[in-house]
């Protein structure tokens, strides 16, 4: 608000009185109307008179005579309009300096302007001094006997009151099956009750209200009704949908990390591996099987301790019989130390039995199933390709089968309905082999980790999830158990890993 400022030149009583009244009036209507209207009155207040003004602005008590109406009430306009022209109107005529101190007094704790200024006036207009140990107590003979002036306002304004409550729905979510509704309720003279399916639930001074309540999966209805204390009602219907999608219930498997332990490095090892998912001359996937060799590689370096300068991996159109024989011939024999490098061979992809059963093969990428002679690797010629490098130890991991049958159950040949099933076969000394499955068996995907079932609990068990004694160390007999165990259980059955070879070598050496 602007200072007032009297002008320099001389002015007479009424003018200037005329001044202060206009200043006093913007100073009223800056704290008592809002600012929608601070900026016009109604007409209706205007071109009323000073008497009609009085008679809308107060009601009649027997214990002070005439009253202030509340002033956030439906007639409150006019005690507004009644302070801008400095009306009195005869209001608390009944009532003692005594009294009209003690209402003052007990007033100025609350946060309502209007109830402390009409005392701040009343006691202008007698001009008293109000002193606190004059005040009455509520407690006192004069409260006992007269009615409480904040009371009679308020019935008053409850019998005039036509505004029904307003409902605002400011927040509503749905969290773990529970729905939450922020809220607010206001009214022109105050909430009464707020209730939810006719249960009253608790809201502020402000009228703020939080409720939550379990939602069924079929969702909610709630019914929102508001009271306010002329009895009006005000109702909102509160509708929670949860998401009607079926929930399946799913089997999940860890994420596979070679970094979870530390290991001892091994400086003298060696590791060729292999993946192969596509094939050039069939159309049988070996589902997973470039993921699982991809992943294998950070597990020989993690695990096995196996330097990354001395591991080679082939991976599909990569994985050609040429590469493969090349790797094995020149590669691994040049790199191998005699009797002082251990050589790892992972392999993932296809295998097949001739037709008697009597060889076993790994398809490369270009190998062709009717071919096999040709164009297929012998599973003992690698093995003794592998041996004339005179390594100190070798250790073999197999995910393939050669049953002719892919790991989602396709035909590798078709015409060749009938499981082909391999003879047993010897494997040279110092090897350990691992085998996904037995030679008549598929070897099968774990579809919920996307990678084979064999090679995922093979690196899961080389995480140190197989060292069953806890003594920091791994053998190929205590990897093979953890991983037989979770094949046989997860394939119900029909795929059960094989070991052959030196099942006490310790693979993993843990920190």
């Amino acid at each position: 608000m602007k200072p007032l400022i009297l002008p320099k030149k001389n002015l007479n009583a009424n003018k200037l009185n005329k001044i202060i009244v206009k200043y006093y009036k913007i100073f009223l209507l800056t704290i008592l109307t809002p600012p929608t209207l601070a900026v016009a009155l109604h007409a209706s207040e205007l071109n009323k008179s000073d008497k009609d003004i009085c008679k809308l602005a107060t009601s009649k008590t027997s214990s002070f005579g005439n009253v202030w109406v509340a002033v956030d009430g439906y007639y409150g306009k006019y005690v507004k309009e009644a302070f801008l022209r400095g009306l009195y109107c005869d209001t608390y005529s009944k009532a003692s300096n005594e009294n009209v101190c003690a209402m003052f007094l007990n007033s100025s704790n609350r946060k309502n302007s209007f109830e402390k200024l009409k005392w701040e006036r009343e006691i202008k207009k007698r001009k008293i001094q109000c002193l606190k140990n004059k005040i009455n107590s509520y407690k006192s003979d004069f409260w006992r006997k007269n009615l409480n002036l904040d009371k009679n306002e308020e019935k008053y304004n409850i019998i005039s009151d036509k505004e029904k409550p307003n409902i605002t729905i400011k927040f509503k979510t749905i969290k773990n099956k529970v729905g939450i509704i922020r809220g607010l309720v206001t009214d022109n003279i105050g909430i009464e009750k707020v209730l939810i399916d006719n249960e009253s639930i608790f809201f502020d001074s402000s009228g703020r209200f939080e409720y939550s309540t379990f939602v069924p999966i079929s969702g909610l209805k709630l019914n929102l009704l508001v009271i306010d204390k002329s009895g009006l009602e005000s109702s909102k219907e509160v509708v929670f949908l949860r998401n009607k999608e079926k929930s399946q219930a799913k089997i999940k498997f860890d994420r596979l990390n070679p970094l979870s332990k530390k290991v001892l490095a091994n400086n003298n090892g060696l590791a060729l591996i292999i993946g192969i998912e596509g094939y050039k001359n069939t159309s049988g996937d070996a589902l997973y099987a470039d993921k699982d060799a991809i992943l294998f590689k950070d597990f020989a370096s993690e695990k096995l301790g196996i330097p990354e300068n001395k591991i080679k991996i082939l991976l599909n159109e990569k994985a050609t019989e040429q590469e493969i024989l090349l790797s094995i011939k020149e590669w691994l024999r040049r790199s191998a130390k005699p009797k002082t490098s251990d050589i790892y061979l992972f392999f993932a992809g296809h295998g097949l039995a001739s037709q008697n059963g009597k060889d076993m093969y790994l398809l490369p990428h270009d190998g062709s199933p009717r071919l096999l002679e040709k164009t297929a690797i012998l599973r003992n010629e690698l093995f003794q390709n592998i041996k004339d490098t005179n390594p100190r130890s070798v250790t073999v991991f197999l995910d393939t089968c050669y049953s002719g049958i892919t790991r989602n159950e396709e035909m590798i040949i078709s015409g060749r309905p009938i499981l082909i099933k391999a003879k047993d076969q010897l494997i040279p000394v110092g090897f350990t082999l691992f085998s996904a499955a037995s030679y008549q068996q598929i070897s099968r995907p774990l579809e919920e980790a996307e990678h084979g079932m064999f090679s995922y609990f093979l690196m899961k068990g080389m995480e140190g999830d197989a060292d069953v004694n806890n003594d920091n160390e791994i053998t190929a007999k205590e990897l093979h158990n953890y991983v037989k165990h979770n094949v046989i259980q997860q394939s119900s059955g029909s795929q059960t890993p094989e070991l052959q070879g030196e099942v006490d070598r310790v693979l993993i050496r843990f920190n």
